[in-house]
């Protein structure tokens, strides 16, 4: 037995390949013919709808843009407001806990004046 790569090992099924033959014939119609040709010359004269790669992408062009734009204005808004938050803590600290060192170096030079009520109650409340 020979392998024909048309027929098949099995042989040849007509019912399946008549179905398919109708399937796939072309149209018998001659203004089918002529209607395909219009539009493709149609088609072919029109430069300024020939689709070439780049214009699916330039029709995003504007939503594009505006989309950059809206997380451009998203992105300055964040930072302006974490630039805003970290100064309040430090500014905050400051205000709470820096003192003047002026203010310190006095309190080290000038004498203690109640040093001695301090010492004289000492030693009265000492046992």
């Amino acid at each position: 037995m020979t392998f024909d790569s048309r027929i098949g090992p099995t042989g040849r099924e007509d019912d399946l390949t008549n179905a398919l033959r109708a399937l796939y014939a072309p149209p018998s119609d001659e203004g089918y013919w002529s209607d395909l040709a219009q539009r493709i010359m149609a088609r072919i004269s029109n430069e300024d709808e020939i689709d070439t790669w780049w214009q699916p992408f330039a029709r995003l062009a504007r939503v594009g843009v505006l989309a950059a734009g809206v997380a451009l204005t998203i992105a300055s808004i964040a930072l302006t407001r974490e630039q805003a938050s970290a100064s309040i803590p430090s500014l905050a600290y400051e205000t709470v806990a820096d003192t003047p060192r002026t203010s310190l170096l006095q309190i080290a030079i000038e004498p203690d004046v109640n040093a001695e009520r301090e010492a004289t109650l000492r030693y009265v409340m000492a046992p």
